[in-house]
């Protein structure tokens, strides 16, 4: 069995990152305020959190952008990751993606895990993006994106055969279909509340 390891600049196809392509080039400082801007917006247009969070409680959320309501949200902690996991639509194979959270507000892109090749996934190194790293270990491919910053997670649910769910850390699963329909755009975010009452 052989490893395969490229580090590697160019355009990644994974969808998630490839939303912030056009702050690849621009200045830190821009590149984050714009992460910045976009986190706020969306915590405006979803408004206070529910379930009375504790006051600078860092949590992850999943609002809904067709009703503007945040479908799920729990307490998570700076450090800790989570995974996207579904079937890929055209191979029906599974692709697991890892983020983190790298700060109060801020997704980070860990890494991407699938077994056949397929449409929207990376073909090889050369079209793996900054900063990745491009592994092949039999059929195995592993895409270490190593923390890149990519602000919110936003995801197209998709069919029942696609499946996507969100595993947490403490092994909590978050079924898509269950609290969105197929079709509908979600953004998972993370940000620190500012009020509500302690738990």
């Amino acid at each position: 069995m052989s490893t395969r390891v490229a580090r590697t600049q160019g355009s990644p196809t994974a969808a998630p990152a490839r939303r912030h392509a056009r702050l690849r080039g621009a200045p830190v400082g821009v590149a984050a305020a714009v992460i910045a801007v976009a986190t706020l917006v969306a915590i405006v247009i979803w408004g206070p959190w529910p379930g009375g969070a504790a006051t600078g409680e860092t949590r992850l959320a999943v609002g809904d952008h067709r009703t503007g309501n945040v479908v799920h949200e729990r307490a998570v902690t700076v450090g800790e990751t989570f995974e996207l996991r579904h079937t890929h639509s055209v191979t029906r194979r599974p692709v697991t993606e890892t983020f983190s959270v790298l700060d109060e507000d801020t997704i980070g892109l860990e890494e991407l895990v699938f077994d056949e090749y397929g449409p929207n996934l990376p073909a090889g190194a050369e079209h793996v993006g900054q900063h990745a790293t491009f592994e092949t270990d039999g059929d195995t491919v592993r895409v270490r994106h190593h923390g890149k910053a990519i602000g919110t997670l936003p995801v197209v649910v998709g069919s029942e055969q696609v499946d996507h769910v969100v595993v947490f850390a403490d092994g909590e699963r978050l079924r898509l279909l269950d609290v969105a329909t197929r079709g509908s755009r979600v953004e998972v975010m993370a940000a620190t509340t500012s009020g509500g009452s302690q738990r």
